[in-house]
């Protein structure tokens, strides 16, 4: 096969980020992956960082950088990096007419599902919650025979948290768009709401159920009190596209806003669409439903990695390599009952499944006491700052701050490889769901990667 400038092994979030990052600077890249990896079943938001380590949640990301412990991947690539990277995803959104917005230096609270707060940095447009901290009305509007998103029981949870503290919620049920009544999916109402028939639906539904006489005004430029606003679930179109968000937000004469819900997750796909659309337009080569199964390497260099698909095994050369196969749950991560390793290289990881900590009985570890339920403003019986955290959540191998694994030469360890980058959940270190970090470090360990990469070739 032809040599490239750069081989990207994933096709999950970091690694998807990595190739284009790559392939904006005018390289010759190729996408190896054996699946979508998680984007249909994340949020579609970049969350970079909810909480510290210990349980502590923070109003603004950056606040917490600077507490993280040594092997954290945001320790390990820099605040400066970090702002680098999501400028530039920020920027690669608005090429393609779908921006993503943050507020100031502060986490946004997206509202969810279950009537929880989510915090997180960048956004998309339809999920901003702009206006809703002045709204003295919010909608919480739903869809007949539309399963898991139930509105009086977001209400009822939106009612105990201080932001919505003095707010009316008024639960509202639009009926469904579909002759045939059957239980439906936001995935279902999404693919209608890329159509101007759905549009069309939705916008004048809502026309009309705003605007009775039980009604406030309309939004005020001022944010008045006497202001509504409207919070739908996930269904504003399967693209990543403004069009469907606008009209229906003319149409209700009001701030419209999506909330996160359970999966399939309309929003995540939305994202996974922008970046099938920049990995197009910048000319990555993509293979598509292969496996890495091994790595050729020499003189401290990986000179090849290996794929198997159909039984058939291929070889691809590159200059630079960027593992972004994700943990333990995609298999880019190995477990046995006494040892743990990276597969395509066989690195022993420093963190194995016979360490006490490997498993706990409880997700996410507690310790007795009080304290504020992270994404709640409620104060509870217990203390929900983790005592520690399952060694499977931080498993990945031991990197330098160029991200290269490190092997066994030398004092302090030196490089496996030279020119081969770990990203993501592959690289480890970090907790992503207790911290609500994960698309934030897949992001700024995949462009710190590219760009050590080319500084050395």
């Amino acid at each position: 096969m032809s040599d490239f400038d750069l081989i990207v092994a994933g096709g999950g979030f970091s690694g998807l980020m990595s190739a284009v990052f790559a392939a904006r600077l005018g390289k010759k890249v190729l996408l190896i992956t054996k699946g979508s990896g998680v984007l249909a079943i994340g949020g579609g938001t970049i969350d970079v960082l909810g909480y510290l380590p210990d349980g502590t949640p923070l109003s603004s990301p950056f606040s917490g950088l600077s507490q993280l412990p040594p092997r954290h991947p945001y320790t390990l690539v820099g605040e400066p990096l970090v702002r680098e990277a999501l400028d530039a995803f920020c920027r690669l959104a608005e090429e393609e007419g779908f921006s993503y917005v943050r507020n100031g230096e502060a986490n946004t609270r997206v509202v969810t599902a279950l009537g929880a707060l989510k915090p997180s940095y960048l956004v998309p447009e339809s999920m901003s919650m702009r206006g809703l901290a002045e709204s003295s009305r919010v909608y919480v509007a739903g869809i007949e025979g539309l399963k898991d998103f139930t509105p009086a029981f977001i209400a009822q949870g939106l009612a105990s948290r201080r932001t919505f503290a003095g707010k009316e919620l008024v639960p509202l049920l639009l009926p469904s768009p579909f002759a045939l009544r059957r239980d439906l999916s936001t995935l279902d109402l999404a693919r209608f709401l890329d159509t101007e028939p759905g549009i069309t639906w939705l916008a004048g539904e809502l026309r009309t159920r705003l605007s009775g006489p039980e009604a406030l005004p309309l939004q005020a430029s001022d944010g008045a009190a006497g202001t509504a606003s409207v919070l739908l679930p996930p269904i504003l179109g399967t693209r990543a596209a403004a069009r469907a968000h606008a009209a229906v937000q003319e149409g209700a004469g009001r701030p419209v806003h999506e909330v996160v819900s359970l999966p399939p997750a309309v929003t995540g796909l939305r994202l996974h669409d922008l970046l099938l659309r920049l990995l197009k337009k910048y000319g990555v080569e993509l293979i598509e439903q292969s496996k890495v199964i091994g790595a050729e390497t020499a003189g401290g260099r990986c000179l090849s990695l290996s794929t198997v698909n159909g039984g058939r095994e291929r070889h691809y050369r590159s200059k630079a390599f960027i593992i972004a196969t994700g943990g333990v749950l995609s298999e880019g991560l190995c477990t046995s009952p006494d040892r743990s390793w990276e597969p395509i290289f066989n690195i022993e990881l420093p963190t194995t499944a016979s360490d006490p900590g490997w498993s706990l009985p409880r997700a996410y570890p507690s310790c007795p006491g009080h304290g504020i339920l992270p994404g709640s403003d409620k104060t509870l019986p217990f203390c929900v700052a983790p005592a520690q955290h399952h060694g499977f959540a931080l498993l990945g191998p031991a990197v330098d701050q160029s991200l290269r694994a490190l092997g066994a030469m030398g004092p302090e360890g030196a490089p496996l490889c030279d020119n081969v980058f770990f990203v993501g959940k592959t690289l480890g270190g970090y907790d992503h769901a207790s911290e609500k970090s994960g698309n934030g470090v897949a992001l700024a360990t995949a462009y710190c990667a590219v760009r050590n990469a080319f500084a050395r070739n």
